[in-house]
C-alpha cells in the first residue's frame, strides 16, 4: 500500500518531467535513408511523407502511451515518427515554454508572433499591428502548464492542452487566449500555439 502512495505522488513528475510540445532532431538515420511519417503511431501504418536525416527542430506535439512514438505536422497534416530516431532540444531555462510562440485562430483569421523579452505582432488578412514591451511568461502559481505575459496593456495566456486552430488538421499541444487592447479598443482572440516559427 505505501509503495502504490509513493508510485502515486511520483507519477505527476514524472510526465511533467518532459512536457510537451518540444522541438526534436532525426537522430541514427543513415546520410542516404530517411525517416517515415506515418498516418498512426504503428510501422504498418500509411506513409504520409518523410524527414531527413538532417533535419533539426522537429515540434513533437503528443507521445504515444509506450513512448515509441512521437505525433509531429507535416504540412497541414498530424503525422507520427519514430523517437527512436528523435533526439530531444534541450529546454532552455532562460525562457518558459519556448523564446517564441507563433499563434493562430480564426473568425476572424489571425496570427500572432509572441517573441519573450520583445515584443508581439498581430496580424490580420488586413492589419498588422506591432505590441512592443514584451516581459517573460510566468507560470501559475501551484498549476503546472499555466503561463501568462503580458505585453503593454495587453496579455496572452497558454496553457498546455490539445488544441485545434480551427483553419487545418495540424496538431497542437498549447491553447491561448489574447487579450489585446489598442487604440481604445479592446479584442480577445482564442486560438492554439507552436514552438516553431511559420
Amino acid at each position: 500500500m505505501i509503495r502504490l502512495f509513493i508510485v502515486a505522488l511520483l507519477w505527476p513528475m514524472s510526465v511533467l518531467a518532459e512536457p510537451l510540445p518540444a522541438l526534436y532532431d532525426v537522430a541514427g538515420v543513415a546520410a542516404d535513408d530517411v525517416l517515415n511519417v506515418r498516418a498512426a503511431p504503428t510501422g504498418s501504418a500509411e506513409k504520409l511523407g518523410e524527414l531527413l536525416p538532417n533535419d533539426k527542430a522537429i515540434e513533437v506535439t503528443a507521445i504515444n502511451a509506450a513512448k515509441t512514438w512521437g505525433r509531429i505536422n507535416l504540412g497541414e497534416v498530424p503525422g507520427w515518427v519514430s523517437m527512436r530516431y528523435m533526439t530531444r532540444h534541450e529546454d532552455n531555462p532562460d525562457f518558459a515554454l519556448a523564446h517564441a510562440l507563433t499563434c493562430y485562430g480564426t473568425e476572424p483569421f489571425w496570427r500572432a508572433d509572441i517573441t519573450q523579452g520583445q515584443g508581439v505582432t498581430i496580424k490580420t488578412p488586413e492589419t498588422s499591428t506591432d505590441f512592443p514591451g514584451a516581459g517573460l511568461f510566468v507560470q501559475a502559481n501551484g498549476t503546472p502548464g499555466h503561463y501568462a505575459i503580458g505585453f503593454g496593456e495587453s496579455s496572452a495566456q497558454v496553457t498546455r492542452s490539445e488544441c485545434s486552430d480551427g483553419m487545418s488538421d495540424r496538431s497542437f499541444a498549447l491553447r491561448v487566449g489574447l487579450f489585446l487592447r489598442h487604440d481604445q479598443s479592446q479584442t480577445f482572440y482564442s486560438g492554439c500555439c507552436s514552438i516553431t516559427m511559420h
